[in-house]
């Protein structure tokens, strides 16, 4: 069994992208003034890959169904520089690294996958017991991860934020995080998220955080991130500092694009939105991002769709202090 925190690789990966150059050819016109005090600053290009997979939800724990590789396959092909999973269960967090090497992903030679668990230790109900949460994984080595509890909601489940740095850019911290469904108890755990990045930012890090929040982007608690500058007829009264990677989509300005499918709960004439990329407006430069429609190619006989959420892919173009 793989250690919930730590996965050291064997071997060397692929070399790195060139991000920044790739992604000036597809980044949808989206350009930030940077701010006079991190002009000094390296500005840089990273994808960000999203997915709540529903691994007991849909899966059961099942590493052998597809849904291994078909996050390993997007993975492969889009080679994200971070990646974040949700409801992720741990035998499948460890098939998934095993996956992943197999594939030579990592460009690093050391680790570079994190795990939190949200159930407790041995609880049967979900996965079999052997543990349900969330997970990062990063295409460079990283450093030691924060781990928070948020204030406990009305469930079974104790909510977390995993968060991490980059080993060789420690100003650097990608963060996943999946919140409760319980609308009572979202606010207070939405505010305990915001106040961690709050803090990294006072510290000069740049983060970048994905998850399922459980809120929409018109949703009243996610005024507080979304910068003023969102103000749409889909999104209004924002007073925050944070761009969602997807608010300048014209599929639906200000809100984005969809990130479950089968409803009609979201704007624009689209499903729910839920899964969501941040990053704080002061450290953008530039920004994309898109979903994609829920592959069915799980199940016995590979015909089921993989999950009841979409994959989000992001890029943002941020400064990150040496």
């Amino acid at each position: 069994m793989h250690s919930g925190c730590v996965k050291i690789i064997l071997w060397g990966g692929a070399s790195r992208r060139l991000w920044a150059a790739m992604a000036s050819a597809v980044m949808i016109a989206v350009t930030l003034v940077t701010p006079s005090h991190a002009r000094t600053n390296m500005a840089t290009t990273y994808q960000i890959w999203h997915w709540n997979i529903a691994g007991h939800g849909k899966h059961l724990g099942s590493t052998t169904n597809g849904i291994i590789q078909a996050i390993g396959s997007s993975i492969r092909g889009r080679n994200p520089d971070f990646v974040s999973v949700n409801e992720i269960c741990h035998n499948q967090y460890d098939a998934l690294i095993d996956y992943l090497q197999r594939i030579n992903w990592p460009q690093n030679e050391l680790n570079f996958a994190r795990y939190e668990r949200v159930t407790p230790a041995g609880d049967a109900r979900y996965c079999g017991g052997a543990g349900y949460g969330v997970a990062i994984f990063s295409r460079l080595a990283l450093g030691t991860a924060d781990r928070f509890t948020l204030p406990q909601a009305a469930e079974d489940k104790q909510r977390k934020l995993l968060c991490a740095p980059v080993s060789a850019l420690p100003r650097l911290r990608f963060c996943t995080t999946h919140l409760t469904f319980v609308e009572a108890d979202q606010e207070a755990q939405l505010g305990y998220v915001h106040n961690v990045l709050e803090r990294y930012r006072a510290q000069n890090d740049t983060v970048l955080i994905a998850g399922d929040f459980n809120l929409q982007p018109h949703d009243s608690p996610l005024d507080t991130w979304y910068t003023a500058t969102v103000n749409t007829d889909h999104n209004k009264g924002n007073r925050g500092q944070y761009h969602e990677l997807d608010d300048a989509n014209p599929i639906c300005p200000g809100w984005g694009e969809q990130t479950t499918e089968s409803n009609t709960l979201g704007k624009c004439g689209q499903s729910r939105k839920v899964d969501l990329v941040f990053a704080r407006a002061d450290k953008l430069t530039a920004y994309r991002q898109d979903s994609q429609p829920i592959g069915h190619v799980c199940g016995a006989n590979r015909d089921k769709p993989c999950s009841d959420h979409r994959i989000v892919n992001a890029f943002a173009t941020v400064t990150v202090a040496p």
